[in-house]
């Protein structure tokens, strides 16, 4: 027997006797990071959920592009990215755009466009092929008897074994093969067993999974999946595509020769390969990249242990169940892509080509939705293992990982959740504050679910664009009730911020924040952020909404107002070339209102250095900063500012801040009594990032 095949087994019988004896506990990990050294990984990281919070999540070791592993590192997910693409097809099943049952291929299948004609085909029990089939591996194709092999890989398996078909030179195409191409292909040849009789693991079957999505949509299926998953579940840093260090991805601007030589060399399996490098070939398969936060995360949402479950009991069922066809009774079988045991737990198996990953659950079932979850918050429910480089031997990484959890006794009492959410967590007393300076845009409505999830409320969030880029910045406060209560936005268009807000009202939500601001990557340009609160002003409260009204249209009409009675909460400010446009909230909270004289402040088209001026002048009139904005005109900052006459607590005001020196700030005067309540972005004229930011004592 192989040394270290020795050696795993002698550590899973070591953990399993430590469950029953009073030896020292062994910390789970550093069992991890013996894990990592044993088995020849180049590093790896790992994250446990207990109860429903995140009680671990570590990194160790390297990834292959030589960058150090952190908890936030992002990994390919190997197995994981098919339950993503499983859990978006049931959730179109759950929402009645498809059906399981459906056809596939066929006149009338949902890919017709891709069926090849009768006479083509050497088996037509392609036709017999349902969505249901593909979600459990059952489709009929199976790559290790294939004379094809895996038809994903095929060009890279071909290369040197002359035993395999070439579907490049079968199909006579003289570029590179495309999906298309590989499921017109696919769909001619003989099955290797007939369609939802047996389960066996097919990279073909979940990629021909993300055509019938964009089918079904009509929409690409990266966006499908953000918007039916990702952003639901708080999934703010998975993606398609190759790693992302620092900004910067690892390949961008080489040479692609160059990059496919490198990694021939440096992946050992082909799976990672492709998902570095083509990752068009893999995507509904093998192609996300996450981390240990977002996959527990996606636990969490699947469960519902975090007040949001993202499919019901019902579509549960049928996530797990066996194939159509499948009489073999086994204990342990295929459900949509999970492995899936009778006792409910569920697992991603190994996968061939791909890198090793774990992902386990004990009990999909546990929570129903809406209920607070009151379980053992020191159980384990559910934990990921994420790995770089090749093993030396092939481990049974399920059990060792089981009995690694199992054996610790001791997890941590905090909620690692919050760790990747925030810049700067400050508590003064019973507040605890959240500070977020940059996130990127096309990622903020998943990271503002995962404050919510979090038991974060917001309570500030602005937009700002530098260097081509747009970002938002937030303030969040630790607030479960208000948390739940809360829902914020980004990048929503007009037509939808108008279509949001009448929804939610029904539900009994007020939109009590909004900004227009500036998008690169939206077609319509200007968009919208907003967050609604539940109830959030009385019954007799009469508010209204302006969206991009020109300057001095906007002043008579506040003058107007003013004299009602109304007072404003928002006034953002977006230049359109030379146009200033302003979108702004009025409040008149009772008829009592008209008689009391202007206790508000409103200034717009102020420059940087008029703005410390308006700042320190009003607060001699007892009014504080209570709103503020920026755009950016002809490349220099302009700002739109509210001031309210109330009952002054202690400020600080600073402008011209980089993000370093705004945390430094923020943390100095924190000790001081200080917490910050407005943030704002902006770029200078050399298109600097600055911020400016409002900071008073609690009253």
């Amino acid at each position: 027997m192989d040394v270290l095949r020795v050696t795993f087994i002698g550590l899973l019988l070591f953990m399993t006797l430590q469950l029953n004896t009073d030896a020292a506990k062994i910390k789970y990990g550093e069992a991890f990071k013996e894990l990592l050294k044993e088995n020849g990984y180049k590093g790896g990281a790992t994250g446990v959920l207990l109860g429903n919070r995140l009680g671990f999540a570590e990194g160790y070791g390297q990834t292959l592009t030589g960058h150090n592993v952190y908890p936030e590192s992002l990994f390919p997910t190997s197995g994981i990215s098919k339950v993503i693409t499983a859990v978006t097809v049931l959730k179109l099943i759950e929402e009645g755009a498809l059906h399981q049952n459906d056809r596939v291929f066929g006149s009338r299948g949902i890919l017709s466009i891709m069926t090849p004609k009768r006479e083509e085909m050497q088996d037509n029990r392609i036709l017999e092929i349902t969505v249901d089939d593909l979600l459990r591996h059952a489709g009929g194709w199976n790559a290790e008897i294939s004379p094809i092999n895996d038809p994903i890989f095929n060009e890279f398996l071909v290369d040197g074994n002359h035993h395999l078909v070439n579907i490049t030179k079968e199909m006579n195409i003289k570029t590179q093969l495309n999906l298309y191409d590989i499921i017109v292909y696919m769909a001619k040849q003989r099955l290797e067993f007939p369609p939802g009789t047996q389960s066996v693991v097919s990279n073909l079957g979940y990629i021909i999974l993300g055509r019938v999505i964009e089918e079904v949509t009509g929409m690409p299926y990266d966006v499908v999946v953000k918007e039916k998953v990702l952003n639901n579940c708080g999934m703010w840093h998975t993606r398609l595509g190759p790693h992302i260090h620092e900004g910067n991805q690892v390949y961008k601007g080489r040479n692609p020769r160059e990059i496919k030589a490198e990694l021939r060399e440096k992946h050992q399996s082909i799976g990672e390969y492709y998902a570095y490098v083509q990752t068009y070939l893999v995507d509904s398969c093998l192609g996300w990249f996450s981390n240990v936060y977002d996959i527990m995360r996606f636990a969490q949402c699947i469960d519902g242990s975090a007040e949001y479950k993202i499919l019901n009991d019902t579509t549960l069922e049928l996530m797990t169940k066996r194939a159509r066809l499948d009489r073999t009774y086994d204990v342990n079988w295929y459900g949509a892509a999970f492995k899936v045991h009778q006792d409910g737990a569920v697992w991603v198996a190994e996968e061939p080509h791909a890198p090793d990953v774990v992902f386990l659950h004990r009990n999909l079932k546990r929570h129903k939705p809406g209920d607070v979850y009151v379980g053992d918050e020191s159980e384990p429910m559910s934990w990921t293992l994420l790995f770089e480089g090749k093993p030396n031997i092939d481990a049974p990484l399920k059990q060792l990982s089981r009995a690694m959890v199992e054996s610790e006794q001791h997890w941590p009492t905090t909620n690692s959740f919050v760790e990747d959410l925030n810049d700067r967590l400050l508590s003064l007393g019973p507040a605890t504050k959240l500070l977020r300076l940059s996130i990127d845009e096309h990622r903020a409505n998943a990271y503002l679910t995962a404050l919510k999830r979090a038991d974060f409320n917001v309570i500030w969030v602005n937009a700002y664009t530098n260097d081509g880029n747009t970002f938002i910045s937030v303030i969040a406060e630790q607030d479960p009730k208000a948390s739940r209560e809360c829902i914020a936005a980004a990048g929503l268009t007009r037509q939808k911020l108008v279509e949001k807000k009448l929804d939610l009202e029904k539900q009994g939500y007020n939109m009590t924040f909004f900004q227009n601001y500036k998008s690169f990557s939206h077609r319509e340009g200007f968009v919208f952020l907003a967050v609604f609160h539940k109830g959030a002003f009385r019954n007799d409260t009469h508010i209204l909404y302006g969206i991009q009204h020109f300057d001095r249209p906007y002043k008579t009409l506040l003058q107007l107002y003013e004299e009602k009675g109304y007072k404003p909460l928002v006034q953002s400010i977006e230049f359109n070339r030379d146009d200033e446009l302003l979108s702004f909230i009025l409040e008149a909270e009772n008829e009592d209102d008209k008689d009391q004289k202007p206790i508000y402040s409103s200034e717009d088209n102020v420059s940087e250095q008029r703005l410390e001026k308006y700042v320190t002048r009003y607060a001699r009139e007892q009014r504080r900063l209570i709103y503020l904005d920026a755009s950016n005109h002809r490349g220099r900052p302009k700002f739109s500012a509210l001031f309210k006459r109330t009952r002054m607590s202690k400020w600080l005001f600073s402008l011209g801040l980089s993000p370093e020196q705004l945390l430094e700030t923020v943390t100095e005067k924190q000790n001081e009594g200080y917490l910050p309540s407005i943030i704002v972005g902006y770029s200078t004229k050399g298109n600097d990032l600055k911020f400016a930011t409002y900071m008073e004592k609690p009253m």
